[in-house]
């Protein structure tokens, strides 16, 4: 994301409020875009409702959003980082031809298997076979979405990718309105399926338009599958780590069962949610500043070691990343640190806006300190991917992942009042784990760097 990263920074020379206001308006819908127009989505549809929509419907509907997002970013965790570095190299040998052909290749694989494993998971559901139906094309859609925000990454067009998302979501809403009262609820997630179909289309046309067509299969691309075998379990146990909590919680005993077998879990999925749209504004300053401020350092390192200059020339260059990296991470702790404090103390008025329970106001706290940490372990993990540690960004994930399990599973024994303090937890570990593996590669990455070169 570097890439625009540096074509939205372009836009804050303009020296004005409403520039800079842009900048980071499309950063944050590059950063989360599929993720808030589907927030947008639900919030909308749900703010209005047809006579004889009830609300068994409503929770249909929303429940099946959830779990399609849910298990489509984790299906496609394990081919989207092996995916960006095979491009990533491609690209630093100059064959951007080799774009399209990997897209296809990898929308061959993601297509096939993810048929086969969303008819599996939705087949026990006490559903109409339609609504079955179109809730494997949402998921097929949705996945194709994520992987195609990959390849777009490459293009740089920003504009393109915000039009679309907004175009999209304007058609999910109206469309979804349209077809209700012809087709009940089937025609409800109809409508929303086709415009997340038109997301789709839309970012495939850019592509189309921006790479030469090529090959339809890559066989190149399977072999880092077993050269990088680390980014494609990090892509999809990192995932399943966001996510495990909010799975586990749908099994809880105090949860509910939408339809055989839907679950859903009213008290806990509101406030986390909730609270991770915090964590936009973050992402947007990382996207903007942070990362490609530190690319620029980390180009200029390797660039001196590459050109054989001087130790001391190199070292210096460091001691420039070093000092912008902890800058940088001050300005990020500060302004989300401030935004979580603020939604902390303004949690009782929130509450009452969104139409929460009093009861979940403790959890939407302990959920919001939560984002925070998360955030700065994205960070974090990003930073470790820059100095290829993939085996410590493994680890990292690993502990993410136990122990968000381990101590979700302590906090449903210890019952309501210690909700959300094991997803939280789960993430200060995880991230004092990530920390550490930093500071060690930001100290050694001298020695890391000339170490891992070949002898001849």
């Amino acid at each position: 994301m570097a890439g625009i990263g540096f074509e939205l920074r372009k836009m804050l020379r303009g020296d004005s409020f409403l520039s800079e206001m842009s900048a980071y308006l499309y950063a944050a819908m590059v950063s989360s875009g599929p993720w808030l127009m589907s927030v947008l989505c639900l919030a909308v549809l749900g703010l209005y409702s047809y006579s004889g929509f009830s609300r068994m419907d409503q929770d249909i509907f929303r429940t099946t959003i959830v779990y399609v997002y849910a298990f489509s970013l984790i299906y496609v965790g394990y081919i989207q980082l092996v995916v960006t570095r095979y491009l990533a190299d491609r690209f630093y040998l100059g064959d951007e031809k080799v774009t399209l052909t990997a897209f296809f290749t990898s929308a061959l694989v993601l297509l096939a298997a993810g048929g086969l494993i969303s008819v599996g998971g939705i087949w026990f559901f006490e559903l109409s076979f339609i609504y079955k139906l179109i809730a494997v094309i949402l998921f097929l859609v949705v996945a194709m979405i994520w992987l195609t925000m990959i390849f777009l990454s490459a293009v740089k067009d920003f504009r393109s990718i915000v039009q679309g998302f907004a175009v999209g979501t304007m058609c999910s809403v109206g469309i979804a309105f349209f077809l209700y009262p012809l087709f009940g609820l089937d025609g409800y997630l109809l409508g929303y399926t086709l415009g997340q179909a038109v997301i789709f289309f839309w970012l495939l046309a850019r592509l189309l338009a921006e790479f030469p067509p090529g090959r339809v299969w890559d066989s190149a691309l399977f072999s880092y599958f077993i050269k990088y075998w680390e980014l494609a379990l990090i892509g999809m146990f990192f995932n399943l780590a966001i996510w495990v909590d909010k799975i586990m919680f749908w099994f809880a005993p105090d949860s509910r069962m939408v339809v055989p077998y839907l679950r859903t879990h009213d008290m806990y999925e509101g406030p986390i949610f909730f609270a991770y749209l915090t964590i936009v504004p973050t992402l947007s300053i990382f996207l903007v500043k942070t990362e490609t401020k530190f690319y620029e350092h980390y180009h200029d390192y390797f660039a001196k070691i590459i050109s054989k200059e001087d130790l001391s020339s190199i070292l210096q260059e460091k001691k420039g990343m070093i000092k912008m990296l902890k800058e940088s991470l001050r300005e990020i702790l500060i302004v989300q640190g401030t935004l979580t404090m603020l939604c902390i103390f303004m949690a009782p008025e929130f509450v009452d806006l969104v139409g929460l329970s009093p009861l979940q106001q403790p959890l939407l706290q302990i959920a919001l300190v939560g984002s925070l940490l998360q955030v700065m372990l994205s960070v974090a993990v990003i930073i470790l991917f820059y100095f290829d540690q993939r085996k410590e960004v493994l680890t990292v994930t690993l502990v993410f992942l136990l122990s968000n399990v381990g101590l979700t599973w302590l906090s449903m024994q210890l019952g309501f009042t210690f909700y959300g303090y094991g997803y939280c937890y789960s993430c200060f570990i995880a991230l004092m784990c990530a920390y550490h593996l930093v500071s060690k590669s930001v100290r050694d990455l001298e020695y890391l760097t000339f170490s891992s070169q070949p002898l001849f």
